[in-house]
């Protein structure tokens, strides 16, 4: 019976004629449940890892160490590389990044990924593959040496180095979408400043690999007192640079904040917080130290701390003003610590230094001009109450203001004019042998009559005034900025007769300067240092005092 049943199949099937397939999906019907190609298809693809290990000179690397990370795995898979390098990974879901690190001792790490095909699985079945190869490690069998020179021309001992070296290992081709292979080593210079990378990259083997050699120097504290003398350096050699001896030179660290060391460029201001030390602008702006504020100079050369010379003096360079001052940062930072300024005021600084590296000399000769005070905080404009007056009408003086003479008027801040003048006014009868209004008389009910001009007294300007000098000679050259915390005006118009005034604290004079009454307050302006205009009048009830006109040395 079994031989009998066994020989109605085939005439069965050739009775039949080929099964039915109506769908046109490859499966006969009725063969299967649910008549569907889909039911062969894995529900998971899988897919394979596989590559080829060798060294720079192409020769396979075997017993090489391959771990396989992928997806949210944090236990990689691991495999051996075979007599001829050679490494394989099955079952690896398709779809998956994977992360592929090749190493063994004595050679330098290697790290690639790329993704598994998504069509790993599909039918014809048929793994998707991802090739990683040939990968080559270079050989980590060499030291290198480097010698480091202090700024002072001392073995630069303890100096910090790093050197890395990329690309230390190469991917020559294959699916992979990211490499990387880079050996980083630390160490620090002994008592000759020789710095020693030991288990590096061969030279020759990152010569094939076409890497680079970096070198990076920390700024370095030579005396150890917490300041450092020495910037840090970055250098970066070929595998045939250091073939062929290019680390064998001394690598001089340069002095602190030193742009170029190997640059002869003139000797000067490369940082301050004086923006006319440098050769910038002298505007307030860019010149304001704030109170309590030090001032801080860097040189682009140390300097020999016993050639530093720091002046200060008031705005007008007759009054000696005594700043601390160090040097620090290997002779490279100047920090001079002025005393209590005055906010709204100008000062002049004077500083002399010469350099260690050329003997060259930084002067700032004339003086430069600052100013004390907040950009933030603006000051209000005030005239002090002393005002005083060059006793011109008397031989040796009379001490009382007469017709002719010149006054002088200090506010509490510097000013800079433009355009038209302002008025001075006096709040007095000044000429008793007429009713009427004459300059300089103010009267609120009439604004016909003119003042006295409002004039800057620059030190400078002191020579222009008939019949008054420049004033002495200051402790330095200076130079002006444009603005002064002085002005004057001529008592009297040279044709009336104007009345006297003593001087003493016994009686005060009312004093109105008239900002307010400048025709264009756009154009015609008394401005402060902080570039606010005086747009009101200012009153005072003034004290004279009577000074001798200056004279030159």
């Amino acid at each position: 019976m079994k031989k009998l049943a066994m020989a109605l199949v085939p005439f069965l099937m050739i009775a039949c004629g080929e099964p039915p397939d109506e769908n046109g999906d490859g499966v006969a019907d009725g063969i299967r449940d649910p008549n569907n190609v889909s039911v062969v298809v894995p529900s998971t693809p899988k897919g394979t890892v596989s590559g080829q290990v060798l060294t720079t000179q192409q020769r396979p690397l075997a017993t090489a160490n391959v771990a396989l990370t992928f997806g949210s795995s944090t236990a990689p898979r691991t495999a051996t590389t075979d007599e001829s390098g050679n490494f394989f990974f099955q079952d690896v879901p398709g779809g998956a990044q994977v992360l592929l690190t090749v190493s063994k001792e004595g050679y330098a790490t290697m790290r690639a990924s790329a993704t598994v095909p998504n069509s790993a699985g599909n039918v014809p079945i048929n793994n998707g593959n991802v090739s990683f190869g040939p990968v080559l490690l270079s050989e980590t069998n060499a030291s290198v040496t480097f010698m480091l020179i202090g700024p002072t021309g001392r073995p630069a001992q303890g100096a910090k180095a790093t050197l890395e070296v990329a690309k230390a290992g190469a991917l020559l081709f294959g699916s992979a979408e990211w490499n990387s292979s880079t050996v980083v080593i630390e160490s620090i210079a002994d008592a000759n400043g020789v710095v020693t990378f030991a288990n590096v990259p061969n030279p020759a083997d990152i010569d094939r690999l076409d890497g680079e050699y970096t070198l990076v120097v920390s700024a370095y504290d030579e005396n150890g007192d917490g300041t450092l003398e020495a910037n840090g350096i970055v250098r970066t050699y070929t595998g045939q640079a250091l073939l062929t001896g290019a680390n064998a030179k001394p690598l001089e660290l340069p002095f602190a904040f030193e742009l170029d060391p190997d640059a002869d460029g003139a000797f000067g201001v490369v940082y301050t917080n004086i923006a006319a030390l440098k050769g910038g602008p002298i505007l307030p702006q860019y010149n304001m130290i704030k109170p309590g504020e030090n001032i801080y100079i860097v040189f682009n050369q140390p300097v020999q701390t016993s050639s530093v010379i720091v002046g200060l003096t008031d705005e007008y360079g007759g009054q000696s003003i005594i700043p601390g001052k160090a040097v620090t940062s290997g002779g490279t930072v100047l920090t001079v610590t002025p005393p209590a300024l005055q906010p709204g005021k100008e000062y002049n600084l004077y500083v002399r230094a010469v350099s260690t590296r050329n003997g060259a000399l930084f002067s700032t000769s004339p003086a430069v001009a600052f100013f004390c005070g907040d950009p933030a905080l603006p000051q209000p404009i005030r005239i002090e109450a002393s005002v005083r007056f060059y006793d011109l009408n008397a031989p040796s003086g009379n001490n009382q203001l007469d017709s002719g003479e010149y006054v002088v008027v200090t506010f509490n801040q510097v000013m800079n004019r433009f355009g038209t003048k302002a008025y001075a006014f006096f709040k007095e009868d000044l000429s008793p042998t007429t009713a009427t209004l004459v300059t300089g008389e103010w009267k609120d009910s009439d604004r016909s009559i003119v003042g006295f001009d409002l004039e800057e007294l620059e030190p400078q300007a002191f020579g222009t005034i008939s019949g008054i000098h420049a004033d002495p000679r200051p402790v330095f050259p200076i130079a002006g900025s444009g603005f002064t915390s002085r002005f004057y005006f001529r008592y009297g118009n040279g044709t009336t007769t104007y009345k006297s005034f003593s001087a003493g604290t016994g009686s005060t004079i009312p004093l109105v300067f008239a900002f307010g009454l400048l025709n264009n307050p756009a154009f015609d302006t008394y401005e402060s240092a902080w570039g606010v205009p005086q747009l009101e009048n200012l009153e005072v009830n003034a004290t004279l005092i009577a000074i001798p006109p200056p004279t030159t040395p």
